[in-house]
């Protein structure tokens, strides 16, 4: 019975990190995504900006 028990709780503890490893990298890619649209939607502006007026000369 208690290889039963050992194999189980081998097998809980390996979903539990890869669970562990999913969020983590998910939490991550979410304040990548966020902070990469923070600082470029401004950069766009100033961006288009710059070319009409190379466009109009």
């Amino acid at each position: 019975m208690k290889v039963y028990d050992k194999e189980m709780y081998n097998k809980q503890e390996s979903i539990r990190t890869t669970v562990v490893i999913i969020l983590v990298f998910l939490i991550g890619f979410v304040a990548g995504y966020l902070a990469s649209s923070f600082s470029t939607s401004n950069n766009d502006v100033i961006e288009n900006k710059t070319i009409n007026i190379t466009e109009l000369k």
